[in-house]
């Protein structure tokens, strides 16, 4: 059993700690059938007190590890519940398993039986939890299952300074190509210190002065450094057993400092040593702990290398500034560095995307992404996507940041008047090392796109439009690039998001979600209100200085929603429509549309429409056979780019009268439907044609009445200077005529 040299045996009725007195009692009361106490002591400088315990084991005929059918624990109980209790097994012998704290020479072995952190569970933890966690451990140590599979493979610690090290990923780079480190502190006090890759500079240094080497250790199967090693010496030796020299580098690195001219006369040196100590998954066969291993020497390089033989103390009485000589002929001995204590230091990895998807429970996702629009959306979802290990970013905007932009926007007060998209990229650089952040300052809607941005877009793999802008939102759809698209937005009122995601064989374009969304927005009564005009501010003196009232809490909701959109549609091949409304109560509805569209070129135009208006259309037919029934059309047309999209189908006017052989429209009432579906569609839809359906068992040819309708219709759109559209619906299809006055 465990008895530190310093403690004294008590009862068990003296025990003072809490957890101590309860665990103490359950063992006697609660587990008699497999446990018994052995003693109890205290250390009287700390107050420090250990429960010991005989567990019988159920031991397997073959254990994995040479466990005992009894073992004897001791499990130490700090005084204030300030830290979690420590299990320990006191023979020497105990057989060296995963899940053991990395301890000093002299130390029992000490189990982990919970990674949890302390502070979280200190307060409902209990005497029978703790027990049952020891038990637990036993049988999986027997059965060979302490580790999962998906978990690394790497040693625990128990670190006994006051300095933690944060390994940039440059320094990463650095250390795989044999490169030289920097180090600097983060702050004062130097509690955090910065390795990076070789540069020049202090830091936050003040008065201490630091030096970094590193040391990589072969992969070994199962081999965990057990006991921590307390001296420079023991480390060396430690690493000599791995076949790895520590001594070498170690020299090179001394007499690289001294080739700087340093001095450690008068001043406090911390010499870090970083050691790389992979090991292979005992279930995997993968390799783990890759995260560097730190050891901290409160001293200089100049006096580690004295003590190694590289360097002599100056003694004469010229160029007393050189405190140290290097050795002509050094006998390079490590007998000295058994001379200067070290300590082990915490180690932090600087997240990168596979390290920042991991925390986000995302897959690693490093494709090229184009973003159209810095505002308060896109700087939102570059942060929170960024954030998640995803994409490599391209910004493009040639807005600058105003005053009333900071109320939503991720950028400060320190950007005004500076362009949006340079200082995206640069907060991206800052978020995540590998974001690789591009911007470029220019409109896309400038009659000719620069090289630059022709080549992103190119390049692309990706390209979200974030501008709010319904020409960019088209503009993409026509382009010929190879990369998918996605649109997202707000609504005027900030109370909505939506999200358009193409599928990613562009077999649904933007143009084509955009008519599927405006049909939902028409055709959906819960989206009535969805497109409401929101409270415009005035934030300037000029006339169309107006930008709409929504609090940043919303917006940074919304944003949220929208990046996990993006993040979830860019995983999946189909084609998304999307849509999130807040409530007032704080909840949350999310609908998805159908995206499937209809498509054909005539006249010169392209003719779409959503497959739900079709479906519709034929629903509408088979309710009035066996008359022929009809009505109005609303949709957009695109001039510019001959592009007419039918978009929703307007109720039948009550004065229309339909026979099996015609149909007449009636108006009463119809200049309120067009005006009510403009209204609901923000003004993007206008009356564009009549659509009617043709009786049983005929075809969905036009008719020389349906020739004529389309010649009248288009009559009278050409007073707009645009074409008119007339929908067939028959027995086996649909047809679309184009019109328009030539």
């Amino acid at each position: 059993m465990w008895q530190p040299e310093t403690s004294e045996p008590i009862n068990p009725d003296e025990l003072a700690v809490p957890l101590a007195c309860a665990f103490a009692m359950h063992v006697a009361k609660a587990c008699s059938d497999f446990a018994r106490v052995v003693e109890c002591r205290r250390q009287p400088e700390n107050g420090v007190e250990i429960v010991t315990f005989e567990i019988d084991i159920g031991v397997p005929q073959r254990p994995v590890y040479a466990i005992n059918a009894t073992e004897v624990v001791s499990v130490c109980f700090v005084p204030g519940n300030s830290a979690p209790p420590l299990i320990a097994v006191g023979r020497p012998d105990f057989p060296d398993t995963p899940h053991q704290n990395l301890v000093p020479e002299g130390f029992p072995s000490v189990l982990c039986v919970d990674d949890r952190p302390w502070q979280d569970i200190r307060g409902g933890y209990t005497a029978s939890e703790l027990m049952a966690r020891i038990q637990v451990w036993f049988t999986k140590a027997c059965e060979g299952e302490l580790h999962g599979d998906d978990q690394p493979f790497d040693p625990f610690f128990l670190y006994d300074g006051t300095h933690e090290i944060i390994v940039s990923q440059d320094a990463a780079k650095a250390m795989n190509a044999k490169g030289k480190l920097s180090i600097w502190a983060a702050a004062q006090p130097p509690r955090f210190l910065i390795v990076t890759s070789a540069r020049e500079g202090t830091g936050a240094n003040g008065q201490l002065h630091l030096h970094v080497l590193h040391v990589d250790v072969a992969p070994e199967a199962m081999r965990r450094m057990r006991k921590a090693p307390r001296t420079l010496g023991q480390l060396a030796g430690l690493l000599a057993e791995r076949n790895a020299d520590l001594i070498a580098p170690l020299k090179q690195s001394i007499l690289e400092w001294l080739a700087t001219g340093k001095t450690d006369e008068d001043v406090t040196w911390l010499t870090c040593i970083l050691v790389r100590l992979p090991q292979i998954h005992p279930h995997t066969g993968e390799i783990g702990a890759a995260r560097p291993m730190a050891f901290l020497c409160a001293d200089s390089p100049g006096r580690i290398g004295e003590a190694l033989g590289v360097l002599s103390r100056n003694g004469s009485d010229a160029a007393q500034a050189v405190r140290y000589l290097p050795m002509i002929s050094p006998e390079i001995t490590a007998d000295g560095l058994d001379g200067f204590p070290i300590q082990i230091a915490p180690v932090h990895l600087e997240t990168d995307g596979a390290g920042a998807s991991d925390l986000a429970g995302r897959r690693t996702d490093l494709r090229e992404l184009v973003m159209i629009g810095a505002g308060s959306l896109g700087s939102h979802l570059a942060e929170y996507l960024s954030r998640e290990g995803l994409f490599r970013w391209t910004v493009v905007d040639d807005d600058v940041l105003l005053p009333h932009n900071v109320a939503r926007h991720t950028l400060a007060r320190v950007h005004f008047g500076q362009g949006k998209a340079r200082n995206i990229a640069s907060r991206l650089d800052l978020i995540r090392c590998d974001t690789a952040p591009r911007a470029i300052e220019e409109n896309v809607l400038d009659v000719k796109p620069s090289d630059t941005l022709v080549q992103a877009l190119q390049r692309a793999d990706i390209i979200i439009d974030a501008s709010a802008s319904v020409p960019v939102s088209r503009w993409l759809s026509d382009r010929p690039d190879q990369a998918r698209r996605m649109c997202a937005f707000f609504t005027p009122d900030g109370r909505s998001a939506v999200l358009m995601a193409e599928a990613a064989d562009r077999s649904v374009t933007l143009r084509d979600l955009e008519s599927a969304y405006l049909r939902e927005i028409l055709a959906n009564p819960t989206l009535k209100d969805h497109l409401r005009p929101g409270q415009q501010l005035r934030y300037t003196g000029a006339c169309r200085a107006l930008t709409n009232q929504i609090p940043a809490s919303s917006i940074a909701v919304l944003s949220g929603l929208l990046a996990a959109g993006v993040a979830e549609a860019s995983g999946d091949d189909a084609a998304a429509l999307r849509f999130w409304t807040m409530r007032e109560d704080g909840s949350i509805d999310c609908a998805n549309a159908p995206t499937s569209a209809i498509k054909i070129s005539t006249s010169g135009w392209t003719v779409t429409l959503p497959a739900a208006l079709r479906d519709d259309l034929v629903a509408r037919r088979e309710g009035a056979l066996p008359s022929e029934t009809g009505g109005p059309l609303v949709g957009v047309i695109d001039y510019e780019a001959k592009h007419l999209a039918a978009i929703h189908a307007l109720a039948t006017p009550p004065d229309s009268a339909g026979t099996r052989a015609h149909f007449i429209r009636g108006t009463r009432g119809l200049q309120r439907l067009i005006e009510e579906a403009q209204s609901r569609s923000g003004g993007q839809v206008r009356y564009i044609g009549e659509w009617h359906s043709h009786p049983p068992g005929a075809s969905a040819s036009p008719s020389s009445t349906d020739i004529n309708q389309i010649y009248q219709l288009s009559l009278v759109l050409d007073l707009d200077g645009l074409p008119a559209l007339s929908l067939i619906v028959g027995e086996q299809g649909m047809a679309m005529l184009v019109g328009k006055v030539v």
